[in-house]
């Protein structure tokens, strides 16, 4: 009887052991700030978790963790690190916390992860205008760790963890466009969990995380940055009101003045032509374009710019690193208009002369862009028409192509097509690749200048009496 009694009594103060360590140690009791209210007709930009790193020095203390042993019925205590807390981290289980947490507040977030179709996804990422991460710069736990139990010939109980969990995270959000760091702000959440889980490291840091997720929505600092386009003072471009809702009204009508077409090689003027053509760069990737108006518009492909409504313009040689307005888009026909919304004092714009005409097979013809990576901005290579694929089936729809042997890759995209003189006959937009390494096959298409025109709307005095509505022989 006295050895049951005590083997209860043992029980009972095995249970009660980690409340009463527990209740010693100190967690931060972080708190739910006030939301802040978001206007029904509010434009927030676009927004990207990226991710959640790890800040603390190797082997920090960030608490206690307090273990049963089944086989001696009996607690022991060790020091928690960082360890244990980095393998809790799951970077697709935290932006479905932000996500939801961020929409909820009215915030407009950039998911790329759930979407089943490759190009949903691309679309989602290319329109991102910011993309936020954090790093946790201090954590404290209280985690009981609980294996079975074992009483007498009797297995019971849960194995896993809980316990309280604090993070105190620090945000940074980077312009995509700008390509710079423009706000960091600190956040705190504090994350509990009452019976154990296998997976209750995960499940409280979560917790935390949405805590701190939360209280960076209320931070009025990244809500005017994100609504009012407002920065912050200590960005390197001074404090400044940008137009969340978008600067140029997306139908104004957009005329291309007449411009001779070139009689002269290209080899002549090739430094000259190469000014006419930019980097478009959305919130990932980069795609090539061109300048058809003295104004700032940019040709360039929809895929290229995907859902975005900002892009960042490189043009040559690196000179000026500008934003421009998607105007319109045209999926179909995989083309898009942009505009500049700022132009650098005493910039001088190239254009070049349109030549709607097709060319004839066998025709040289010349393609620029930025291939692969920015560092080959301003590439040049050289081909010949190899056919003109009118009404091709291609990505679901049927339209007209130019078709041409010169090597293309990734990048390419939306640069322009020339002839021989350096004339626009159409835009780079698609390749055949084969083999495991995909290698180009030099099987690749080209949008006529004219076509492109004419599906987004633009107006143009064609300089050498040639329709806008192409017909093949």
């Amino acid at each position: 009887m006295e050895k049951t009694c005590f083997k209860i009594l043992l029980l009972i103060v095995t249970m009660l052991f980690p409340l009463l360590i527990g209740a010693c140690t100190s967690i931060p009791q972080a708190q739910f700030k006030e939301s802040l209210s978001m206007a029904e007709d509010a434009c927030p930009a676009p927004i990207l978790f990226t991710k959640l790193k790890m800040e603390l020095p190797a082997g920090s203390d960030v608490g206690t963790i307090y273990n049963f042993g089944m086989s001696t019925s009996s607690w022991f205590v060790v020091p928690a690190n960082r360890y244990m807390l980095q393998k809790a981290i799951s970077t697709k289980e935290l932006s479905s916390t932000f996500n939801m947490v961020l929409e909820g507040q009215g915030y407009d977030v950039v998911d790329y992860l759930d979407p089943i179709f490759e190009e949903e996804a691309e679309n989602e990422y290319l329109r991102t205008e910011y993309r936020i991460g954090g790093k946790i710069i201090d954590a404290k736990m209280n985690i009981d760790h609980e294996g079975y139990k074992r009483f007498g010939a009797v297995i019971y109980g849960n194995s896993g963890k809980k316990g309280e969990l604090y993070l105190k995270i620090k945000w940074s959000i980077y312009d995509a466009l700008r390509r710079t760091t423009v706000y960091t702000t600190i956040t705190e959440g504090t994350g509990k969990l009452r019976y154990a889980d296998p997976e209750g490291m995960t499940l409280m840091l979560n917790n935390a995380f949405e805590m701190a997720a939360h209280n960076l929505s209320s931070d009025i600092g990244f809500y005017d940055l994100l609504v009012n386009g407002i920065k912050p003072d200590n960005w390197k471009k001074h404090k400044k009101q940008d137009d969340r809702p978008l600067k140029y009204d997306s139908q104004e009508q957009v005329n291309i003045e007449p411009q001779s077409l070139s009689s002269s090689p290209l080899t002549q003027h090739i430094n000259e032509t190469k000014k006419a053509v930019v980097i478009v760069q959305g919130g990932a990737g980069h795609g090539s374009g061109f300048f058809i108006t003295k104004n700032g518009h940019i040709l360039t492909n929809q895929h290229v710019v995907g859902n975005a409504q900002r892009v960042r313009i490189v043009t040559a040689n690196k000179k000026e690193k500008l934003i421009a307005q998607v105007l319109r888009i045209n999926r179909a026909r995989d083309v898009a208009l942009l505009k500049l919304e700022e132009k650098i004092d005493n910039m001088k714009i190239t254009t070049l002369p349109l030549r709607i005409k097709l060319p004839a097979v066998s025709e040289d013809i010349y393609a620029i862009g930025t291939p692969k990576a920015t560092r080959l901005q301003d590439t040049l290579t050289k081909g010949i028409v190899s056919a003109h694929r009118p009404k091709y089936r291609f990505a679901g729809s049927r339209m007209d192509f130019i078709q041409g042997d010169i090597t293309i890759h990734g990048g390419n995209s939306g640069g322009p097509l020339l002839d021989k003189n350096g004339n626009i006959i159409g835009l780079t937009v698609s390749g055949f690749v084969f083999g495991e390494d995909r290698a180009n096959s030099n099987l690749n298409l080209f949008i006529p200048i004219g076509d492109a025109l004419k599906k987004l709307n633009i107006n143009v005095d064609t300089n050498d009496n040639s329709p806008l509505n192409i017909t093949y022989q």
